[in-house]
């Protein structure tokens, strides 16, 4: 009994601990129910090398403009229907790497190379994701190679929302 007095406390933390990351609730007021809101996943990446695995994702950076603080907590977002501005990034997993690595990531989220806005028409009820198509400049394929990534926004029946050829990346034209 004791033993499963001293399991308990640890069983609760670590199922805590795994447990997936929240939803964020991109409008006013009290939450409402499923079908009278959309929900937009971000699509997830398994990445794996000769020892490691990693999960790079679509990351959420604002919504209609208003910046998500903390946008790594939330692995999805239900927003009011109608057209709505989404800002997208990818996110890139450096697992426990201490340093410049993460820093670089976090500073990449930003760049028009790594991140996206998509404008699109939110239907109530419906389920979105957010997909993503890292391109790199080598075979290795780890971040320092990544040159770009392009975007595009699925139903779950696998229906473009927004065409890829609306979330690609194009390289801005230098004035004179």
């Amino acid at each position: 009994m004791r033993n499963a007095l001293i399991l308990l406390p640890l069983l609760t933390v670590l199922t805590a601990c795994s447990m997936d990351v929240g939803v964020y609730k991109a409008y006013i007021g009290t939450p409402r129910a499923d079908l009278q809101v959309a929900e937009i996943d971000g699509a997830q990446f398994v990445r794996t090398d000769w020892i490691n695995r990693y999960i790079d994702v679509v990351r959420f950076l604002s919504v209609d403009g208003m910046s998500i603080d903390n946008p790594e907590e939330f692995h999805s977002i239900h927003i009011e229907p109608g057209y709505h501005d989404l800002k997208v990034y990818f996110s890139w997993d450096m697992g426990s790497q201490r340093g410049l690595a993460p820093a670089l990531v976090n500073y990449a989220a930003n760049r028009d190379t790594m991140s996206r806005t998509l404008r699109f028409n939110a239907l109530s009820g419906e389920r979105y994701i957010v997909r993503a198509e890292p391109v790199f400049n080598s075979q290795r394929r780890d971040i320092t190679d990544l040159l770009y990534v392009d975007f595009w926004i699925e139903d779950l029946d696998g229906n473009e929302i927004v065409s890829r050829e609306s979330g690609r990346y194009l390289p801005q034209s230098v004035s004179r």
